[in-house]
């Protein structure tokens, strides 16, 4: 116990005095692209090659479907645009808070890149050192990356899925928050042995089941919910003003659906996007290491198209988006796509009936930012 104790000590040491060196190096030169704790500026698009005419014909086409809440363009770290719709699910404004649905995965993996750089957890660490398996239902040889890539094998001790977006006019109470809970059989469409069978490592399946657990391991790591942990070590160190969860996606422990149901605009979602574009670094201070922002947006072994959380477009998932496109995506259209070659992070969300695929939102898009 008390070589434990020590290690923890020994890590949390490194972390503060390596956060407080790079925050002192940092501070010397100028500041990382983007708000830091402030609003963002703004910018006219024609100031960085972009036409306001080209790009309210592409958020009309995006919007036509229905249900869209908002768009924003980021290009070299400024606001260039935004528009918002109003509807039944939503009101167009800048603070609106959308659900994020599937898109929230790419915020829990930088919650778990954040306790790493704070010398908490390492992503190559066993799950079970933080959270047993017997507690998790995931094999014991899962590791903390394999939950990050999809590659873990599954577990039968699951979560149910975010609550979608309420009318406006919807003023029931929230219900409970989302529990675990045991399932005898795996859910459908899953690969035979998935959850039981499947050893961690060799398997990509797509499933915020396993990944939920992420939340209850950062908790366990630092001793915070994780509630708590992301909300002051991620949230408010990006200067976020529009986030929080869903009271469905927060557990009766204090920890948070990774897989979904939180609240944020459409301009905090694009905070996420240009702090991987800055790599890791945010204002004057390093809050993850470039190392893990390379890795979670790079192909991750068993798929190509995969890193932490994080959609990669390194084989032409979405066919008219450079190849080096990454993107956040919840269901019903909630992307965060980061452009590293133009310089630019859009962020657009809403409710998205009946459905709108990271293709087809680039398709409308795509004409007015690649011009």
């Amino acid at each position: 116990m008390t070589s434990e104790v020590n290690r923890r000590v020994f890590l949390l040491g490194c972390g503060a005095t390596l956060a407080a060196c790079e925050t002192q190096s940092l501070s010397i030169g100028e500041a990382a692209a983007g708000p830091g704790l402030n609003d963002w500026a703004v910018s006219s698009p024609e100031d960085f090659g972009l036409s306001r005419s080209a790009i309210d014909v592409a958020a009309n086409t995006l919007a036509e479907p229905g249900e869209r809440q908002g768009l924003v363009v980021i290009r070299a770290g400024r606001l260039v645009y935004e528009t918002y719709w109003e509807n039944a699910y939503h009101r167009a404004t800048p603070d609106w808070q959308n659900v994020s649905f599937s898109s929230g995965k790419s915020w829990g993996s930088t919650m778990v890149g954040r306790a790493q750089y704070l010398g908490y957890l390492n992503i190559d660490e066993l799950a079970s050192r933080y959270h047993p398996s017997d507690v998790s239902g995931l094999q014991p040889a899962t590791t903390i990356r394999h939950l990050l890539t999809m590659s873990s094998g599954g577990t039968m001790n699951m979560k149910p899925s975010s609550v979608p977006p309420r009318r406006i006019d919807d003023t029931s109470p929230p219900g409970p928050g989302a529990e675990y809970e045991w399932y005898e059989e795996a859910e459908d469409g899953t690969p035979p042995g998935y959850g039981r069978t499947i050893p961690p490592g060799t398997q990509y399946f797509y499933d915020g089941a396993p990944a939920d657990h992420l939340a209850d391991i950062v908790a366990n790591a630092t001793g915070m919910t994780s509630y708590d942990f992301m909300m002051q070590q991620v949230v408010a160190k990006l200067g976020c003003r529009n986030f929080d969860y869903q009271p469905e996606g927060v557990d009766l422990n204090g920890n948070v659906r990774i897989g979904g149901s939180i609240l944020i605009s459409c301009r905090d979602m694009a905070r996420l996007g240009q702090f991987y574009l800055n790599g890791g670094v945010w204002g004057r201070e390093r809050l993850i290491d470039e190392a893990y922002i390379h890795a979670a947006t790079s192909p991750s072994e068993l798929n190509a198209s995969y890193g932490y959380l994080w959609w990669l477009n390194t084989e032409g998932r979405v066919p008219n988006a450079p190849a080096s496109m990454y993107f956040a995506a919840g269901a019903l259209g909630q992307f965060c796509f980061v452009l590293p070659e133009q310089d630019m992070v859009v962020a657009t969300m809403g409710f998205g009936r009946p459905g709108l695929s990271p293709q087809a939102a680039w398709d409308a898009l795509a004409p007015a930012l690649l011009a």
